[in-house]
């Protein structure tokens, strides 16, 4: 109920509409009862004996003063044919106006629902991207995209109907429950024993309802999950011959999804027909107590008997949806837990109060006695890491698997932050830099390309609509993409799908070396993107490679040693620790070092 409360908090900048709805369902009620309550004088009308002359007595309260006026004026002259066109104008009437304002009001509350679904999306997606990459290596891309789907539609249905049946229901109740006890006190206390027994109904139901919705989302996101991998991994997967595999693990995550949504089913689809139960129960006792009176000679004339029943059955409808209401409410617990934990979500790499913008890469980058681990309990990935890089002086990092290599220059733009110690650029430390500013400030060139479902030209002005297409050509003629981007479709508008699947390994990779010239920084992160190409495409990229470096600082995770020999430095690194830094002819001079190792594993 608490996270449904902070949902209704949103609806706050759209409280003016909200205000009108609620205005809209008063009108509603007000008309959907007339159009019952006129079946008491239609029946009049139609089955007795109309007086020519109705007197007035005395009004015994504001409805009996009502009820009065009505009366006179569709009784007055003694004509039932005139009654009966008065009658059926006024039902008409009613009518007309109770779907009229039922029409605005479901509108406008759609209106809402709809904004208040598309501003959630929006958070959530500024939180998603505000997030550092730590919060998304502890999670699966299939639970995370099945938040912004399916919790948030689960949230869109619960918001209409909650919202609407709250305010309306009550309403309804309250108006057919006066209209009742004006009619006959006796029957309508009578009538409320079935409110306790229905509120009883309710909770039961309702608690059950909360458990199985949490357990729906986390299967839907189990089994959105193993979507999203054999979409990601099909070709590993058909490699491997593992299509029945994933067919079973994807079978087992069905099942159970199918099994909590069919145990949610039942007890939701219980509500309705238990408590319609209760309330027939009810209104056959009143049909024969009621009954009773009328044989023993009660003043409740038989119109206004059959016209209190029509008004009692009525008011089943409003209970059971109310009912069904709080049954909407728990469901939504599970959906809205799992959105607001987005939407809490702390991002851990942010600006400081002092951060400053910082324009220009001017000297160095130290490392002063840095270490890293992802999680406080875990190993230390990096430690006692100190280095200083000159400006335009370029650095490789070497060292086997697992050694800590990829993570060095993560911290550098601040994917993650150091543990300890810290990462100064010209004797100022990174956390006191604007993100946006030191993010300027750096071009990443990645072995894993990242492209998007774009054209070829959006791909590399990413993010930029006004640079000049000649610059843009321009980077591609030095990435060595120009010639084979002519060749495509529709040269640089030529869409290059999900991941960029229509295109080849090599071409992919110059798109992304193109991506980085046009963005011209200072500083140019390359992660090797040679190791797994033809020749003819090896040889394209490293020319491209070598034009991205000139006159910059460049950090190169290298691979293939070969590709590194005339860097100014490098960096070996082991188990997380700098070993050893020298040139290339430095290093292999110690035959025992890893450097020399790693060099004899790849040429002998």
């Amino acid at each position: 109920m608490k996270q449904y409360f902070r949902l209704a908090k949103l609806l706050k900048p759209y409280r003016h509409l909200l205000l009108i709805a609620v205005i809209l369902v008063i009108l509603y009620s007000l008309s959907n009862a007339a159009s019952i309550y006129l079946s008491i004088p239609l029946l009049k009308t139609l089955f007795t004996n109309t007086p020519t002359d109705i007197s007035i007595l005395p009004a015994k309260n504001f409805f009996d003063s009502l009820r009065q006026v009505l009366d006179s004026y569709i009784f007055s002259g003694g004509d039932k044919y005139n009654s009966l066109i008065k009658v059926c104008i006024l039902l008409f009437s009613a009518y007309l106006l109770k779907n009229i304002f039922a029409f605005m009001q479901s509108t406008l509350t759609q209106y809402v629902e709809k904004k208040l679904v598309t501003d959630i999306r929006r958070r959530m997606f500024h939180k998603f991207n505000s997030l550092s990459l730590k919060y998304f290596n502890q999670r699966r891309s299939g639970d995370i995209v099945s938040r912004f789907i399916s919790d948030v539609n689960a949230i869109q249905n619960t918001v209409y109907i909650t919202f609407t049946d709250l305010i309306k229901q009550p309403i309804m109740i309250i108006t057919f429950l006066l209209m009742a006890f004006f009619i006959s006190w006796k029957l309508t206390l009578i009538s409320m024993i079935s409110v306790p027994v229905s509120v009883i109904l309710i909770a039961f139901l309702g608690k059950k309802l909360k458990k199985y919705g949490i357990r729906v989302q986390e299967s839907l996101g189990e089994f959105t999950s193993v979507i999203s991998e054999n979409i990601y991994g099909g070709k590993i997967i058909r490699a491997f011959s593992m299509e029945r595999f994933e067919n079973r693990r994807f079978e087992r995550k069905l099942v159970d999804y199918f099994r909590s949504l069919m145990k949610g089913a039942i007890y939701s689809n219980l509500n309705r027909p238990l408590t319609e139960v209760v309330s027939v129960a009810l209104g056959v006792f009143i049909i024969w107590y009621a009954g009773k009176e009328i044989f023993s000679g009660s003043s409740l004339a038989p119109e206004e008997f059959i016209g209190f029943l029509l008004i009692i059955f009525q008011l089943m409808a409003p209970i059971k949806d109310l009912g069904a209401v709080v049954n909407k409410m728990q469901e939504s617990h599970g959906p809205a837990n799992r959105i607001f934990e987005i939407l809490d979500a702390k991002p851990e790499i942010f600006d400081t109060e002092d951060s400053v913008v910082k324009q220009n890469f001017e000297s160095k980058i130290e490392f002063r006695d840095v270490g890293f681990t992802y999680d406080t309990d875990d190993r230390m990935i990096l430690e006692d890491i100190d280095l200083k890089i000159n400006k335009n002086e370029n650095i490789a990092i070497v060292g086997l698997s697992g050694a800590g290599k990829s993570t060095m220059v993560d911290l550098l733009p601040r994917f993650y932050d150091v543990s300890k110690g810290g990462i100064y650029i010209d004797g100022v430390n990174i956390k006191n830099l604007k993100l946006d500013s030191l993010r300027k400030m750096f071009g990443i060139v990645t072995q894993e390309i990242i492209l998007f479902n774009d054209t070829i030209r959006n791909n590399i002005a990413y993010g930029r609509e006004d640079i000049p297409m000649e610059k843009i050509i321009k980077a591609a003629k030095s990435a060595n993409a120009h010639d084979f981007i002519l060749e495509t479709e529709r040269g640089y508008d030529t869409e290059i799908g999900e991941r960029g699947l229509r295109l080849s390994g090599g071409q992919k990779q110059r798109i992304a070396i193109a991506r980085a010239l046009l963005k011209n920084a200072p500083i140019m992160i390359l992660d090797e993107a040679t190791s797994s190409l033809d020749s003819e495409s090896e040889n394209l990229i490293q020319e491209a490679i070598e034009r991205l470096m000139m006159n910059r600082t460049s950090i190169v995770i290298a691979h293939r040693l070969s590709t590194i020999r005339n860097a100014d430095r490098i960096v070996v690194i082991d188990d997380g620790r700098i070993s050893v830094v020298g040139t290339h002819e430095e290093l292999m001079e110690s035959k025992d070092g890893i450097y020399s190792k790693l060099y004899e594993m790849q040429f002998g």
